[in-house]
């Protein structure tokens, strides 16, 4: 099996009780069954709290006041505590993991949702590299219908858009404008049944001339207001599973600072977030970068299974604005202040409840399909 991870997954640490928030709080922790049955077995005092803090029928964690029942006033684990790393289920050993599974490969990536891996996914100026080793596999998993052919030329796109996306010879608008638009005439591969087309298609967008027809193309989309559809796409958030419980106040303040004012005003109240942000170091350029590649990474590859490539980009290409969004809201409640801290802050707390509930990013995807490619142009743009 082949194991893909990107070049900054190693240096993961968790930094336990300094952290400016738990991984143990806002969402049910799922214990697996060989867990469970551990737990079954600890014996004394310790194994009746163990199993008065599990709920049996969920097979999760109970929870005080939205926090692990294990978790202490110093944001510790009292399981780890006391047994160690041992008494850790599958859930707490891998976060801030994140596994994708397909035929023959696994692709490895870090949580934005921890602050720990944001620092190190949006911290970074590099590149990111992806490595890859084989190594043995215990047994076969049985992949029924999986289509080898397409997921190979998704690999082959999403390598193209990763190619476009760390461009720096183009602004970060117009590298997210020019990975949408190769996605979208993918997505007419896809469903017209034509993915021999795919390297030609690859060609065409490797041209560098088609680099410059987008440079000059993407100028149109940057006159006007964006509010109107700013706002749509962050209406989207009101909709979805709440995780934290301080969430539906934080995306109410968040609209008021945003969405109370004028087109004009609006698009004014963005080019001075952009200014202020050049001023104080927070490099919005490599920031769009690191989270375009984080969510296509994470997320691409997995139209394997619904065919539904354009989908993803498009939910990529969401997250990073509305990631931005919520950073201007954050910069106007701050007295038009932001740093980079803020910045890592505001991304992890949207992945904390995008990323960890399925019917959030089901949720997502759809609501973005009447989103058309123009309109994402003037977001990205």
């Amino acid at each position: 099996m082949e194991i893909t991870i990107p070049h900054y997954y190693k240096r993961f640490r968790c930094i336990a009780s300094e952290c400016p928030d738990t991984c143990c709080a806002g969402w049910a922790i799922m214990i697996d069954d060989k867990t469970l049955k551990k737990y079954k077995k600890i014996r004394g005092t310790f194994g009746r709290t163990v199993r008065a803090s599990i709920n049996w029928k969920e097979k999760s964690f109970r929870q005080r006041k939205g926090r692990c029942a294990f978790l202490n006033k110093e944001n510790l684990c009292e399981l780890y505590l006391e047994g160690g790393s041992d008494y850790f289920c599958r859930t707490c050993r891998r976060y801030p993991r994140h596994i994708e599974e397909f035929e023959d490969c696994r692709e490895i990536s870090l949580s934005l949702s921890c602050m720990a891996a944001a620092r190190i996914i949006l911290g970074s100026r590099e590149k990111v590299r992806f490595l890859r080793r084989e190594i043995p596999v215990r047994r076969e998993e049985d992949y029924k219908d999986f289509d080898y052919f397409l997921f190979t030329n998704l690999l082959d796109v999403r390598e193209a858009v990763f190619e476009i996306l760390q461009n720096r010879t183009m602004d970060a608008g117009t590298r997210s404008c020019m990975a949408l638009a190769l996605v979208h005439d993918f997505q007419g591969r896809i469903q017209g049944q034509r993915l021999g087309e795919t390297q030609e298609l690859l060609e065409r967008y490797r041209k560098p001339e088609t680099a410059d027809w987008f440079r000059k193309d993407v100028e149109q989309y940057r006159e006007g207001s964006q509010r109107d559809t700013a706002f749509q796409m962050f209406r989207i958030l009101k909709r979805m599973e709440v995780l934290q419980e301080n969430w539906p106040e934080e995306l109410w303040q968040a609209r008021r600072m945003l969405y109370s004012r004028s087109g004009e005003e609006y698009q004014a109240m963005r080019e001075a977030w952009k200014e202020s942000c050049r001023n104080s170091g927070v490099d919005l350029e490599n920031l769009r970068e690191q989270l375009m590649v984080y969510y296509t990474y994470t997320y691409f590859a997995g139209a394997v299974y619904d065919g539904q490539a354009y989908g993803k980009i498009k939910m990529a290409s969401a997250a990073a604005r509305l990631t931005e969004e919520l950073a201007m809201a954050r910069w106007k409640a701050q007295q038009e202040t932001l740093t980079q801290e803020d910045f890592l802050w505001t991304a992890h707390r949207l992945s904390k409840e995008i990323e960890h509930s399925d019917p959030n990013l089901i949720a997502l995807e759809r609501q973005l399909v009447p989103f058309g490619l123009t309109e994402f142009f003037r977001l990205m743009a």
